[in-house]
């Protein structure tokens, strides 16, 4: 029973903590090369604008979560505070 337990153990440390492929996150969009040096710049340069607009889409998108967040800390600041004021009208 206890070497079943130190093989699990063992197999789980060595595939529980895999090494992360930093390279995953890179983009696969348009990721291609060609013989026709026209057409590869071509290739590199619609891959140059796509990156460019993706990183504008994610800082908007990050811009818009963040203006959430903080209307929404703001409308829960708000109900706070009626209900303080709705509790003390009612123990008085």
């Amino acid at each position: 029973m206890r070497l079943k337990l130190l093989i699990i153990i063992f197999i789980s440390s060595l595939y529980g903590q895999s090494v992360i492929d930093k390279n995953s996150k890179e983009s696969k969009f348009l990721n291609i090369s060609v013989k026709n040096p026209d057409l590869q710049l071509e290739i590199n340069n619609l891959k140059d604008d796509y990156e460019l607009d993706l990183k504008d889409l994610k800082a908007k998108h990050k811009q818009q979560k963040k203006d959430l967040r903080k209307s929404y800390k703001a409308r829960l600041k708000e109900l706070r505070k009626k209900f303080k004021s709705k509790k003390k009208s009612k123990q008085k």
